[in-house]
């Protein structure tokens, strides 16, 4: 009783804090939210399955939807939504207090960060352009100072291709939850990004978007023929998704870790590992390249409606696979199968977003590797999805009035209430979290604008 006092103690002491030096913070992935939600309802055909989007794209994917939008169908709240989206401002400033209850505590898709038991402050500016987006972030705990670069990278476009370098935040996938191959549950690593500026219109396939990086994680130790080291792997990815029409969205991806045995990586070995033969997987027990391969098929059906208590619906499924081996008859397929379905309904308020996903095998655990000992992680966490084993969660929002841009949100997982927000999109948020282990925090962001 006493604990949970101090606890309510100090929290108060931040939001008071914050309430001095600032006006507020809140993270700008709402953008991301606020766009698939009003393109499924406006009816938009193109691929949002992939993150980052650029800034052109937003703009793009913007005018689309206003464009299809219908005048005596568009809800109030989508209205503000779409206008506030319109004004958004290209810097912000986030300052966030957080009450940790246990040293280290990090809550999944929070870009790895780690909690120190007690107040946590930490203040972000997030801006972006044609040629940057860029999020450098300070920490303070009760033991240090921390100043890093939560994610930041260059962008140079030519013709139809864009050239993007330093630490990328990922999301392939339909899940909001969570996806096989790249989420921001990690901290951001090293990269060069090859993406079209946005989806270009091909026969057959409709509007395609596609992704190839290369980058480099964490160090880790790697066993290979008897032998050991200590190296940072590379990473290599390449996705497609595509939109054939306004009613269905198909995505196609594969994440490779490699390393080399006593010689340095190749083209032919790059080529190899993101496009194995039929024998790759055996042959890479004994030479060429050291691999671990994950990939993922996945399909979004959308269906936007014009009922007075159903503005738009979503059903999705997320098939992944642990390295490809071959079948008898010489074709790739996924091993250790593993499976993510989700349901979106939105009224034009409220929305509600059921998510499962499983991932047990009988013989391969996810996420590990014979060769790499800490398996797909970078800095300790998984680039991919966080859960283990079977997951079920559930997110609703529901505005605060019909008249600001903000929400009431509820998560659960498995039956068990994981969290609670009430915040305004463009200028506060107050959170209540926990994680699997059921130690809570406790946020408060604050954020505003620079024009």
């Amino acid at each position: 009783m006493l604990q949970n006092r101090f606890i309510s103690g100090l929290w108060v002491c931040s939001f008071c804090l914050l309430a001095t030096f600032s006006e507020g913070a809140i993270d700008m992935d709402w953008r991301y939210d606020a766009i698939r939600r009003l393109s499924l309802v406006a009816g938009v055909n193109y691929p949002l399955n992939t993150r980052p989007f650029s800034q052109e794209e937003m703009a793009g994917i913007i005018w689309e939807i206003d464009k299809n939008k219908g005048a005596n169908k568009w809800p109030e709240h989508l209205e503000l939504l779409l206008n506030r989206l319109k004004q958004e401002n290209r810097a912000r400033i986030f300052l966030t207090a957080t009450n940790a209850a246990v040293n280290g505590l990090s809550l999944f898709n929070n870009y790895g960060q780690r909690y120190q038991q007690g107040l946590n402050l930490s203040a972000n500016m997030a801006m972006y352009g044609k040629y940057y987006d860029i999020c450098p972030q300070i920490e303070i705990n009760q033991d240090e100072i921390t100043i890093d670069l939560k994610y930041g990278y260059l962008n140079y476009s030519r013709w139809h291709i864009s050239l993007q370098a330093g630490r990328i935040p990922h999301w392939w996938g339909p899940g909001q939850n969570g996806a096989w191959l790249l989420t921001t549950n990690a901290p951001t690593f090293d990269q060069l990004r090859i993406t079209n500026r946005q989806a270009q219109d091909l026969p057959w396939l409709g509007r395609l978007k596609y992704n190839f990086l290369l980058g480099r994680l964490s160090s880790q130790r790697i066993n290979y023929n008897g032998k050991e080291k200590e190296e940072k792997p590379e990473l290599i990815g390449l996705r497609f998704d595509c939109t054939h029409n306004k009613h269905m969205e198909l995505g196609i991806g594969e994440v490779c870790m490699l390393s080399g045995r006593d010689d340095r990586l190749g083209l032919k070995d790059y080529f190899q590992a993101i496009f194995p033969s039929s024998n790759a997987t055996i042959d890479e027990t004994t030479h060429g390249p050291i691999t671990n391969r994950i990939a993922s098929l996945d399909v979004t059906f959308k269906i936007p409606t014009n009922y007075r208590l159903l503005k738009g619906a979503e059903v999705y499924w997320e098939y992944g696979g642990e390295d490809c081996n071959p079948n008898r008859f010489g074709m790739q397929f996924l091993s250790a199968p593993s499976n993510l379905f989700g349901l979106y309904l939105d009224t034009g308020t409220t929305d509600m977003r059921l998510e499962y996903a499983e991932d047990e095998d009988d013989k391969v655990v996810w996420y590990t590797h014979h060769n790499f000992t800490d398996g797909y992680r970078h800095k300790g966490l998984i680039p991919g999805h966080h859960m283990n084993g079977k997951t079920w969660w559930l997110r609703t929002t529901h505005p605060i009035s019909p008249k600001q841009i903000g929400a009431l949100e509820a998560e659960m997982i498995n039956e068990k209430l994981s969290g609670i927000s009430l915040g305004c999109l463009d200028s506060w948020k107050l959170q209540w979290k926990q994680d699997e282990t059921e130690n809570a925090v406790i946020n408060i962001e604050w954020s505003w604008g620079i024009k």
